[in-house]
């Protein structure tokens, strides 16, 4: 083998690639690409062969047998595991399979890699383990054997080289890499044996053992300390604005580069930079749509028949592939809406057909899952679906669509799988989750805007020389390994076994970033240093700080507020920037029309209490009932809760009524059957999961808490069964108005939970849940008297049943505090007519309030919080 150095300021690619008739390989395709630009060969010319490593190895390694590819792989893993074997590394089905699969492979590459034949210096439970791994390879061979197949792992083993697709040239280059192993030294001494292997190396000629084929050092040129500078921030949002910031000042021929794995900022640089080559079909609208779907089956195929999710649905009404396919309208949004709001959590058939029948073709679908068998079953639900879902996708998707369908169907038909039931115990669930995991490891080359700044990864940036390079993010998080060792064996063991893995990919990565720095007339490092938030700046920029004498520059955005980054954030491309409007008509109060309350209108409690506390909520909750937010919850609200046990209450008592007896000697299987029907009344408003705390646990309470409010009842009741008033009002009488507002008639109104009438008093009664308000019954009281006075008996009890703290909270108050509160709702509605607006004003409260953005009141002078 042959090796030539460069230093950082030669061009590799005009220095390496020549004209005569060579292989070429690369560490990736960036590099590749670059390479087959510059190469300028002479017309009817043999041709240079450009190679990736990675298409290298694979056409080296191949054989006349079908070799199976990787996303097969682990079904016949998982085929040849034992009971016991999926038992103990908790593989409760084949979905997951994934990990275990990939530190497998991992751990045998690993050890063909590095040529070892065993580890030493392993605790007990390891040598249980290799022991357990030795034998399902074993296992897995002789099961691919038998199948006729190979896979990649077998055919290194056996070294069945294949060098046809070489003969035609003399010269193997590897341009610029660094990696190598082992296993793949022996087999470049190998190939030397009849080609020229050269190895390109940009480094100082030193740094790289030649013997071992690894890179030991990393020795820092002598170069002009002024090519490059390092600014710090104290936050990454304000260091990604002064990238932006730079680029602003000079676009032309800069590139940027971020050492992490993934560009976390990618979204927000998405319209100005071009983030890569490549989107997954995991980011187009087909894929969401199909994962939406199948997340919108696992949640609903818990109970007996397929129910809806209505989180999901909510969710999935988003989508307009979703809305389109069902042919959704604005009358079935408002429908979905409204049922969320009576705390609805699933829908079942006769819900969708009473209610919601635009929603008949997706229960269906979901229906057909549960109902799939094998790929054909899926192949010929999901090929329906496709006719709407990808009918105006491009081409490519189409193909990455139907050919994961076909690679499906090959797993049959080449015998890897004969029966799916070993696999899933919900086969068509787990087929519909397996196609979506073939679509993930797919992806579509991407149209290249060449106008668009160039936004790479360390490791996937050409190996060109850089006319201005901006660095993101250099902090030591994305120069850290996110995890040491490999599978069971910790990083001191590999260690002991002479792997130096971490040191050896830290090694690697630092390479990376300092051969593009040093190869850039100009750089910018951004980093960021916050304590508080635990981000330090990356140790190498230390290193070059110590060597050049460099200092770091803070930047002039570090004393701006993140509010402040973000209102300027977005005029990067240049959009209409958006203001607060300030002018007098939109700080003018909302004016009271005339028909705001009709003709005649019926304060309840709540409204009252809405009323005192702010006429402008007031008039967006009571008056045009706006609701600012839907909140799906997988238990019932307080407010269905207290519902279902004022019904449960209600129900027990109107049965002791009937029966005349006493609500104490109601029999346990009555209570059970009443309590437990009005549970299953309500399933549809309970996650799946809940459902046993609700049989259980919530039953026992409600059953105990009205044993116990019968036993408080009994010295109240009346003698007279008829007098005890359940969900009270229930005579037939028209209510009393009350008072009177410009042309508007005022009355109260109300629902007792329970009123007992005896000859001397009547007794108000208000089951709770939760916390309850001594105000409430004396408005109930008011009510009362002002429509039913001549019925009443003139004194009167109050009391308030905590159903879960199982005992009463009576209120002493008399009838003076109810004429009061009369008085005040009076007042409070007069001032509001006097007014002729809906006046804001801030109290600390309105930071809790729903409807703030809508009001957006702000404190005033002679505004005090309380």
């Amino acid at each position: 083998m042959d090796f030539k150095y460069y230093e950082y300021d030669q061009d590799l690619f005009k220095e390496i690639i020549g004209q005569e008739a060579e292989i070429y390989l690369f560490k990736n395709y960036q590099d590749l690409k670059e390479a087959v630009r510059v190469y300028q060969p002479e017309l009817l010319q043999k041709q240079s062969l450009f190679l990736t490593v990675k298409e290298f190895k694979d056409r080296l390694f191949s054989s006349d047998q079908i070799v199976i590819k990787e996303e097969k792989l682990p079904l016949i893993l998982f085929s040849v595991l034992t009971a016991k074997e999926k038992s103990e590394l908790r593989l409760d089905s084949y979905q997951d399979i994934y990990q275990f699969s990939q530190r497998f492979f991992d751990y045998f590459k690993l050890k063909q890699n590095y040529r070892l034949s065993s580890f030493n210096e392993l605790a007990d439970w390891q040598q249980e383990r290799v022991q357990r791994l030795n034998k399902i390879k074993a296992r897995y061979q002789n099961k691919l054997a038998e199948l006729g197949y190979l896979d990649q792992l077998l055919l290194k083993e056996e070294k069945n080289l294949n060098t046809e697709f070489l003969t035609d040239y003399q010269n193997i280059n590897f341009f610029n890499i660094l990696d190598f192993t082992p296993y793949f030294k022996d087999l470049l001494q190998e190939l030397s044996q009849n080609f020229k292997v050269k190895l390109h190396l940009q480094l100082k000629r030193g740094d790289f053992d030649e013997d071992s084929l690894e890179l030991k050092k990393i020795t820092l040129p002598e170069i002009d300390k002024n090519k490059f500078e390092i600014r710090k921030n104290n936050s990454i949002l304000k260091s990604l604005a002064a990238i932006l910031n730079e680029l602003s000042v000079n676009e032309a021929e800069t590139e940027i580069i971020d050492p992490a794995d993934e560009i976390e900022t990618a979204h927000i640089l998405s319209q100005k930079l071009n983030l890569g080559r490549y989107k997954s079909l995991q980011e187009t609208e087909a894929y969401i749509f199909l994962e939406s779907l199948y997340q919108l089956y696992q949640q609903g195929k818990k109970a007996s028949n397929i129910l809806i999710d209505l989180k999901e649905l909510y969710s999935l009404t988003g989508q307009k592939l979703f809305r389109n396919w069902l042919e959704l309208d604005a009358n079935s949004l408002l429908q979905i809406k409204d049922l969320i709001e009576d705390d609805y959590y699933y829908l079942d058939q006769d819900l969708i057909e009473q209610q919601l029948p635009s929603l008949s073709q997706l229960l269906l679908f979901l229906q057909q899952i549960r109902k799939i068998k094998d790929t054909a079953g899926l192949i010929e639900l999901l090929s329906n679906l496709f006719d709407f879902l990808l009918k105006d996708q491009p081409q490519k998707i189409v193909e990455r669509f139907n050919d994961s369908l076909l690679e499906l169907q090959s797993v049959e038909e080449m015998g890897i799988v004969t029966s799916w039931q070993d696999y899933y115990s919900d086969r068509g669930g787990g087929l519909f989750a397996l196609f979506l995991n073939h679509l993930k490891f797919k992806s579509l080359a991407l149209a290249a805007d060449e106008d668009a700044v160039q936004f790479l990864s360390l490791d996937n940036t050409a190996q060109k020389q850089h006319q201005k390079l901006l660095f993101n993010n250099c902090i030591q998080k994305e120069f850290a390994l996110k995890k040491d060792g490999l599978l069971f064996l910790s990083e001191k063991q590999l260690q002991v076994n002479g792997l130096q893995l971490k040191h050896k990919k830290l090694l690697l990565k630092k390479y990376n970033f300092l051969r593009h720095l040093f190869s850039a007339d100009k750089a910018v490092i951004f980093t960021v240093e916050n304590e508080e938030h635990n981000i330090s700046p990356a140790v190498i920029l230390e290193e070059l700080i110590l060597k050049y004498g460099l200092k770091f520059k803070e930047s002039r955005l570090k004393d701006l507020s993140e509010k402040e980054i973000l209102n300027n954030l977005f005029d990067f491309n240049k959009k209409p920037e958006l203001k607060v409007n300030n002018s007098a008509a939109f700080n003018k109060e909302m004016q009271l029309a005339n028909d705001d309350f009709g003709s005649s209108f019926n304060f309840s409690y709540y409204k009252y209490k809405n009323l005192k506390d702010c006429y402008h909520r007031f008039y967006l909750e009571d008056l045009i009932r706006l609701n600012t937010e839907l909140k799906i919850t997988p238990y019932l609200s307080l407010l269905s809760l207290g519902i279902l046990t004022h019904q449960i209450f209600g129900e027990l008592i109107v049965y002791a009524r009937k029966e005349k007896i006493l609500p104490s000697q109601v029999p346990a299987a009555v209570r059970e059957k009443i309590i437990t029907r009005a549970i299953k009344a309500n399933e549809l408003k309970i996650d799946q999961d809940y459902l046993n705390y609700y049989y259980q646990i919530i039953y026992k309470s409600l059953d105990c808490s009205f044993m116990r409010f019968a036993g408080l009842l009994q010295k109240y009741l009346p003698q007279d069964y008829s007098n005890i008033l359940v969900e009270w009002p229930q005579w037939n009488k028209e209510l009393q108005k009350y008072f009177k507002a410009g042309r508007i008639d005022f009355y109260l109104s109300g629902r007792i939970d329970l009123l007992l009438l005896s000859e001397n008093q009547y007794f108000i009664i208000d089951f709770k849940t939760g916390s309850g308000d001594f105000k409430q019954l004396d408005f109930y009281s008011l009510m009362l008297r002002q429509n039913y006075e001549e019925q009443l008996p003139a004194e009167s009890r109050k009391a308030i049943y905590n159903v879960f703290g199982e005992d009463f909270e009576h209120s002493y108050h008399k009838i003076g505090k109810e004429d009061q509160l009369g008085a005040e709702l009076k007042e409070l509605s007069l001032q509001l007519f006097a007014a002729g607006e809906y006046e804001r004003i801030y109290k600390s409260r309105c930071q809790r309030c729903p409807y703030r953005e809508i009001c957006r009141v702000e404190v005033k002078d002679n505004e005090k919080s309380y």
